[in-house]
């Protein structure tokens, strides 16, 4: 086992239960070891602190798997697979029914490993689809038998009851196709699939998710074989949920609305996962929806459509850049506009080109809302502080000559959860703001 030493006064964040340690944090160089080996680490005086995997190529040196001395092989497959059940028990605590994420790296104690967990239906047969992102050189190497890993996975979690579907039913999906992973000297690949289910088209599913509106769930078209991220956003739940509760709610009170559709703008929509739960809430209401989607990509666009119209709305699709192309709707002619777009912002020096786009964004966004109506303002950038996202919406708002009541603030839904000692994993951000003449 290799052992790593800390400077002097350099072990005050990991003591706190921060999973990181920078090189320049080290006694010594870290050169010369393997990407992802084990590695015990211990403070100047040869105490122990952790048990984790070190990289020395990346400026985060050392992640932690473990704190406990008593835990000595944190990268083998029975503490890894513990660790997922943990986390698998967590998300149906928190009343999760359909698809989630299962792990989302230091706030699950797994760092470097990203799985999402989709509940599948096709052809009036369900099944699991587990999609892992390996983002760093430790869990990749402690993953090269993924297969034989999630086999593991799925047989304990049918005797922990966290499941009733077996290795059969279960399909795994390998997305190492992010650009993280070249900071860890990694290779960027090719969506894999490395496990099917007989009769199962991946690149066309249903996923089944919570539904916003009753306690059943929801079904949404994606593709899970190579669409984007994992195939499919899980991390708006929450925030879904509490802006749907309002617009219900809100047009319960107006049945003047249903002398007409109420129109939806779901921008940056992907497969239309807002559009498609808000037309559901409204429809059960016996109100009409006019759904609007704008996005770049005509693959997602199509699901999106799919989607939507699959719960009672009248679609039209836009294929359209959220920065430039937005002038082509009318002032003042949506009841519901949601402005969700990808990171504008990926590293430090593209912060201020990134608060910049937000204000573009969002200034667009209240322009065509109507008086009396609802903006959902979202980031998911977490570099932009939440404060610096505030004050673009004011002067977006403020630019429009409206004024608006923020009704809610939304960020991280039960199943991407965030631990204190580690801020670097807050990155979600929305507001609901209902509008005023």
């Amino acid at each position: 086992m290799v052992i790593w030493k800390l400077r002097q006064g350099a072990d005050k964040r990991i003591r706190g239960g921060h999973p990181w340690v920078f090189s320049n944090e080290l006694s010594s160089s870290p050169k010369g070891i393997g990407l992802g080996t084990f590695i015990e680490l211990q403070d100047n005086r040869g105490n122990f602190l952790a048990r984790g995997y070190g990289n020395p190529h990346s400026l985060i040196s050392f992640r932690a798997l473990s704190f406990n001395p008593e835990v000595r092989e944190p990268m083998a497959f029975p503490f890894l697979s513990q660790r997922l059940l943990q986390s698998w028990q967590v998300r149906k605590n928190a009343g999760f029914r359909g698809s989630f994420r299962m792990s989302f790296g230091e706030a699950d104690f797994l760092p470097g490993l990203v799985l999402d967990y989709y509940l599948v239906e096709q052809n009036g047969k369900k099944a699991q689809v587990f999609a892992a992102q390996l983002v760093t050189a430790g869990l990749d190497k402690a993953l090269q038998d993924a297969e034989g890993f999630f086999k593991l996975l799925v047989d304990e979690a049918v005797k922990a009851k966290l499941t009733d579907l077996t290795w059969e039913q279960t399909a795994v999906v390998i997305r190492n196709d992010v650009n993280v992973r070249k900071l860890e000297g990694l290779e960027v690949q090719e969506p894999r699939t490395i496990k099917t289910v007989v009769g199962l088209d991946l690149t066309k599913v249903d996923i089944l998710l919570n539904s916003a509106s009753d306690d059943g769930v929801i079904r949404m078209q994606c593709d899970l074989a190579e669409g984007q991220k994992t195939g499919f956003f899980l991390d708006q739940t929450q925030n879904i949920f509490q802006a749907v509760q309002i617009f219900r709610n809100w047009a319960k009170t107006h049945p003047e609305l249903k002398s007409k559709p109420i129109k939806v703008l779901d921008l940056c929509c992907y497969v239309g996962h807002w559009a498609t739960q808000i037309t559901r809430a409204l429809k059960s209401e016996g109100f009409d929806v006019e759904v609007h989607l704008g996005d770049v990509s005509e693959p997602a666009l199509n699901f999106a459509k799919l989607n939507a119209e699959r719960e009672g709305a009248q679609v039209t699709v836009h294929k359209v850049d959220v920065l430039e192309g937005l002038d082509k709707f009318e002032s003042r002619s949506f009841d519901i506009i949601i402005a969700d777009p990808p990171a504008f912002i990926k590293a430090k020096k593209d912060i201020p080109k990134g608060q910049h786009a937000y204000l573009k964004m969002n200034t667009q966004a209240f322009r065509i809302i109507k008086p009396q109506r609802f903006v959902v303002s979202c980031s998911c950038s977490g570099l932009l502080v939440e404060e610096d996202f505030k004050e673009a919406i004011r002067k977006a708002i403020q630019r429009n000559g409206w004024q608006a009541r923020n009704l809610t603030r939304g960020g991280h839904a039960a199943d991407h959860p965030t631990i204190l000692q580690f801020p670097e994993g807050f990155y979600l951000k929305m507001f609901t703001h209902f509008v005023e003449a």
